[in-house]
């Protein structure tokens, strides 16, 4: 019998993240989260600001393997370009590029030792735009071309790099940004499957991606988004979501 495999899921205590930590626990892995809170479920847990290099290489130094790296933690806010701040452009850029890179760099010596492979939690609006929040989707983006630099660079080590575009989910984030009942309802009704999309659907495609059925795939940018980056409909309106 074979060495479990180790993966670590930064932003893995809520939302998304918890719910491709499960997904992947349920694979028979090791699952580590990565927070700057606990998550509420049993799993090996190092409070970590993706922002530190110093918190990241600490917990690092005491994981002797790493096979998967999830990068899931991420941040989203609607503002328009004349209304972003300089610290809400830093905020954003730290942890959505600058956060990802850092995570990415520190774990890779030890992704290339064990052949394994990294995936990005990108977004839709990594494709298409909304008007109300350019800073997140040139985040968002960014990472999509992230995810192509890296998948070039070190397929001929064995390591495999790819994103997931979720569009708009279930989360706590995004129950927030809706101000009544019948703004979520809107919501759903704009996208092409006529609903919001479960932190399960992303984790499913996540699973598919680590595991050896999808040994032939780098590179990738696969939407997970009920329809959404195949319209333009978000580059028409205002409903706010985390994707």
């Amino acid at each position: 019998m074979g060495r479990k495999k180790v993966a670590i899921v930064t932003g893995g205590s809520s939302g998304m993240g918890l719910a491709i930590a499960k997904r992947l626990s349920q694979m028979d892995m090791d699952v580590i989260v990565f927070d700057i809170q606990a998550p509420p479920e049993g799993f090996q847990y190092y409070q970590v600001d993706i922002r530190k290099d110093d918190q990241i290489l600490n917990a690092l130094s005491q994981i002797p393997q790493v096979d998967i790296l999830i990068n899931n933690a991420g941040i989203y806010f609607e503002k328009y370009l004349e209304d972003t701040s300089n610290e809400e452009l830093d905020q954003m850029v730290d942890v959505n590029i600058k956060g990802t890179y850092r995570m990415t760099r520190n774990a890779l010596p030890k992704i290339m030792e064990a052949k394994g492979n990294i995936v990005i939690i990108a977004s839709c609006l990594g494709l298409v735009p909304e008007l109300t929040s350019p800073l997140y989707c040139t985040t968002k983006a960014g990472l999509i071309m992230l995810t192509k630099c890296l998948a070039q660079q070190y397929a001929d080590v064995g390591v495999r790099v790819n994103c997931v575009l979720p569009g708009p989910i279930d989360t706590p984030l995004l129950q927030r940004s809706f101000p009544d009942k019948e703004s979520e309802k809107l919501c759903a009704a704009r996208i092409p499957m006529k609903r919001i999309g479960r932190p399960e659907d992303i984790a499913h495609m996540v699973a598919f991606l680590v595991s050896d059925e999808a040994s032939y795939i780098t590179g990738g940018a696969f939407p997970v988004d009920g329809g959404v980056s195949s319209t333009s409909m978000y580059s028409k309106g205002r409903i706010s979501s985390e994707y």
